[in-house]
């Protein structure tokens, strides 16, 4: 490639081929000075001649103007981005500033948040980019303040889960759930961790239905909701076998519950291999519950975020659960 200065205009020639360039100077390079150049541009470039926006700095907005024009822009800190109809292509730009990722720190209430809006765009059957229900129906499905929940939606705006969408203020401002795949993720293995308060019960049989009539006979008026492999085959059968039953409770209902199962005969408490587990949840999730053959089943990403923590072959499951059910 060689240069050359044809009276106000450069030409560069490359193999056999020429293009030629008209710089237009346009002083400091702001907006304003782009705009009063642009009529000109339009109206007076040659045929075969690329007109080039010069500047001693061509600014981000007047880089954007221009872009938005088609127009050739170079500026004097050595920055520009020229392309002409004869296929010359020269690119420098600063490197791009990459956003830090920022994650949310899952709190017990930004969690609550995250699965009612999961759950509930799972049910709406709606795609990235839906509509959120308002602050304060989110609010009052996950239980949680006002406060709390507009801190958790912030939270979730910074990391790319959401956006605000609409005015900022007033009736036609709101969020849209941008990426449900990234946030059920993320949400599901920052849930698979949380342990909770649990117990573990020993039953002679295998089958879990028996199990599922044991706890509806003796805490079917309590709060709970089957999870894990036997709600999975409520809500999309994949496996067929399943030994174990994992049911959610109410908090501060355990002590109570242990008592009733344990005075069973044949079900006894044991440290660890249990076929019958119970652990503790937070409101919001019996009231995201749904029932299903008369069992009432935890919501479907709970359901998913449960299998995948188990790995293995309910991991396989896990994703049929996510593909059949969710669908993000």
């Amino acid at each position: 490639m060689r240069t050359e200065a044809v009276g106000g205009s450069l030409s560069i020639i490359v193999g056999e081929h020429e293009h030629i360039l008209a710089p237009v100077w346009v002083g400091e390079g702001y907006p304003s000075d782009v705009q009063r150049a642009l009529p000109g541009i339009r109206s007076g470039t040659a045929d075969g001649v690329t007109p080039v926006v010069t500047g001693r700095r061509i600014s981000i907005g007047s880089r954007q103007l221009l872009d938005d024009e088609d127009v050739s822009w170079a500026d004097s800190a050595g920055f520009a981005s020229i392309h002409t109809a004869s296929g010359f292509l020269l690119s420098r730009l600063e490197p791009a500033k990459r956003r830090a990722e920022r994650r949310p720190r899952w709190s017990a209430s930004v969690a609550a948040a995250a699965e009612v809006i999961l759950e509930t765009h799972r049910r709406e059957g709606a795609g990235a980019n839906a509509r959120l229900a308002s602050i304060a129906e989110i609010a009052d499905a996950a239980r949680l303040s006002y406060s709390s929940t507009a801190k958790a939606l912030t939270d979730f705006d910074e990391a790319g889960y959401t956006e605000k969408v609409g005015a900022s203020r007033g009736p036609t401002a709101g969020r849209a759930l941008r990426d449900p795949g990234a946030l059920l993720s993320d949400w599901a293995a920052r849930q698979s961790m949380n342990a909770g308060d649990r117990v573990q019960l020993h039953v002679p049989w295998r089958e879990p239905q028996r199990s599922l009539e044991l706890l509806n006979d003796v805490i079917g008026d309590s709060e709970w909701a089957v999870s894990g492999a036997v709600a999975a085959e409520q809500i999309a059968p994949f496996l067929t076998q399943t030994v174990d039953l994992r049911a959610y409770i109410a908090q501060g209902e355990l002590h109570e519950i242990r008592r009733m199962l344990t005075a069973v005969p044949d079900v006894r408490e044991v440290r660890s291999g249990g076929r019958i587990m119970l652990k503790t949840a937070e409101p919001h999730l019996f009231a995201l519950a749904e029932r299903s053959g008369g069992v009432p089943v935890a919501p479907a990403v709970r359901v998913y975020a449960d299998l995948v923590h188990r790995g293995g072959r309910l991991e396989e499951a896990a994703e049929h659960l996510r593909e059949v059910a969710i669908g993000f």
